[in-house]
C-alpha cells in the first residue's frame, strides 16, 4: 500500500490549509510522487527500490512581505503550524520588490496526455523494468560485455491554489531507461537513453541493442587531431544542447544585457536570424508523443509556444514580475521541448552522410560563456568516424568547446524527430527532437577516457 495522494486528494488537503490562512493573500503547492527504480551492473541486478513523498509549500504574503514554509506534516496539528510559520516569517521577512501580485485572471489550461493510466499499474511496471533489465543482460551475455544500466518509473500528481481562486492541477508518469555496454576490457563502450510517459512506448529493445552494436563499433578507436569537424548529433547528444539553449531564452537575462539574445541599448534577438533558416522549435503540452505540465509559475498556464521559427528567435520566457515591469504578458518557460526534421529516420538518414564525426552523447557540459552561450564537455561512450554512409571506425573521445546557437547555425539537414532524453540534464524535460547533420563542431582536446 503506497501514501500517494490523487489530484482530488491534494486539492482538497489545499483548500484546507488555505483555510487557516490569515494572511492577506497565500497560496500552497502540492506534490505527491511514487517513483520505483531498478539498477544493474556487472550482468546482475543490484538495486531495486522505491520511495513516496508528498511535500506541501505554503507562502503567506502581507503587502511586500511573504514568507514560505515547507512540510510533510499533513495532521490538522501540523499544516496549522506551518500556516502559521509561514505568517510569522512573513512578518519578520523585508519587503521584496520583486514580489509579483497573485494571478488572478482565470487561466486556460492545454489538454496533455502526460499521465498513462497503464504506467500507474505497480506491479506490471515492475515486471516490465524486470523484464527490460533481463534483456540488456542477455545481450550483454551473448557479447561477453559488462552492462550497467538504471530504470526508473514514477507517478506524479501536483496541485496549485491561491486564496484568489486559482487553481491549476497537473498529473503524469514517467519512464527513463539508459543503459551501457562496455568490453570485457574496458577498452570499448556504448550507450543508449529513452524516456517515455507510458512504459509501453518505451523502446528499450531498441536501446539495448544500439548500445551494443557501438560497443562494437568503437573497439579499437583511432585518435584523431582535435579540431572543426563536421559531424552528426544523435537525438539524445542534440537533446542536450537543445535544453542549454531553452534554459538561456530568459527576457530578463537578455533585456538587462547578460545573455546571448541581448542586443545592444537593451534591445533583444527577437525577431530576427539567429540560426538556420531550416531551424524550428516549440514546446506544446499537448503534443501527443512528448507530453507535458500544463501549468508553471503561480499557477500560470503553459500555451503551445513557438521559440525559433524560421531560424528567427521568436519568443523569450518571462515571469511575473519582469512581465509587470516590463509592461508585457508573462511567459512561462517550455515544459517539452520539440525540433522539427526531415523525411528519414535516424539510422537511415546516417547512411546518406558523406563525412563526419557521429556524436552518441555528452558527458559534464558546463558554461565557458554566457554572452555566446559557448559550453564545454565531453564526448562519452562512442565517438565514431563515418565515410560514405558507414561508421569505418572509433575515434577517441575528446573535449569540445561549442555553443547551441553555433551547432543551429551549421546545421546542413536532419533526420525525423525521435523521442529521446538528454543524457547530462534534466529528465523531467519530454524531448522530441531529430539527428542534424552540421558543417563544423569544435573539438578542443582529446580525452582518454572510455
Amino acid at each position: 500500500m503506497i501514501n500517494l495522494l490523487d489530484l482530488d486528494e491534494l486539492q482538497a488537503l489545499g483548500k484546507k490549509i488555505l483555510a487557516h490562512s490569515k494572511s492577506e493573500w497565500a497560496e500552497v503547492s502540492l506534490g505527491s510522487s511514487h517513483v520505483s527504480n531498478l539498477r544493474y551492473a556487472a550482468n546482475t541486478v543490484t538495486t531495486s527500490g522505491s520511495y513516496t513523498n508528498t511535500s506541501v509549500s505554503i507562502t503567506a504574503v502581507n503587502g511586500k512581505r511573504a514568507g514560505t514554509v515547507s512540510t510533510n506534516d499533513l495532521s490538522d496539528d501540523g499544516l496549522h503550524r506551518a500556516v502559521a510559520r509561514a505568517e510569522e516569517i512573513a512578518g519578520l521577512a523585508p519587503e521584496n520588490d520583486e514580489l509579483a501580485p497573485p494571478l488572478t485572471a482565470k487561466q486556460a489550461y492545454p489538454r496533455s496526455s502526460a499521465y498513462d493510466a497503464r504506467s500507474t499499474d505497480l506491479e506490471w511496471a515492475a515486471q516490465q523494468r524486470s523484464k527490460i533489465a533481463a534483456s540488456a543482460i542477455k545481450e550483454a551475455t551473448a557479447h561477453q560485455f559488462q552492462t550497467a544500466g538504471f530504470l526508473e518509473s514514477g507517478i506524479h500528481h501536483s496541485v496549485y491554489r491561491n486564496t484568489k481562486g486559482i487553481i491549476a492541477a497537473d498529473q503524469h508518469t514517467r519512464t527513463t531507461f539508459s543503459n551501457t555496454m562496455r568490453s570485457a576490457e574496458g577498452k570499448s563502450s556504448g550507450w543508449n537513453k529513452r524516456a517515455s510517459h507510458a512504459i509501453s512506448l518505451l523502446d528499450a529493445q531498441s536501446a539495448i541493442l544500439r548500445s551494443s552494436e557501438k560497443c562494437v563499433a568503437w573497439d579499437g578507436a583511432k585518435s584523431m587531431d582535435p579540431g572543426v569537424y563536421k559531424a552528426i548529433l544523435e537525438p539524445s547528444a542534440v537533446a542536450d544542447l537543445l535544453q542549454q539553449f531553452a534554459w538561456a531564452l530568459d527576457a530578463r537575462d537578455a533585456e538587462e544585457g547578460r545573455s546571448a539574445f541581448s542586443r545592444p541599448n537593451g534591445a533583444t534577438a527577437l525577431g530576427t536570424q539567429i540560426v538556420g533558416e531550416k531551424v524550428h522549435i516549440y514546446s506544446d503540452p499537448s503534443h501527443p508523443l512528448v507530453p507535458s505540465g500544463v501549468y508553471g509559475e503561480s499557477g500560470l498556464a503553459v500555451p503551445a509556444t513557438e521559440w525559433v521559427a524560421g531560424g528567427k528567435l521568436m519568443n523569450l520566457h518571462r515571469n511575473r514580475y519582469w512581465a509587470q515591469k516590463s509592461g508585457k504578458a508573462p511567459l512561462p518557460g517550455p515544459t517539452n521541448l520539440i525540433m522539427d526534421g526531415g523525411t528519414m529516420l535516424p539510422e537511415d538518414y546516417l547512411t546518406t552522410v558523406k563525412e563526419g564525426l557521429l556524436i552518441t552523447s555528452f558527458w559534464y557540459i558546463r558554461d565557458l560563456d554566457n554572452q555566446t552561450l559557448v559550453k564545454t564537455g565531453l564526448t562519452r561512450d562512442g565517438l565514431y568516424w563515418v565515410e560514405d554512409g558507414k561508421i569505418q571506425y572509433g575515434v577517441s573521445n575528446f573535449r569540445w568547446n561549442e555553443s547551441p546557437i553555433t551547432m543551429l547555425q551549421n546545421v546542413i539537414d536532419f533526420s525525423v524527430p525521435v523521442v529521446t532524453a538528454p543524457r547530462d540534464g534534466w529528465d523531467g524535460m519530454p524531448m522530441y527532437v531529430p539527428m542534424i547533420y552540421v558543417s563544423g563542431f569544435n573539438f578542443a582536446s582529446q580525452s582518454d577516457a572510455v
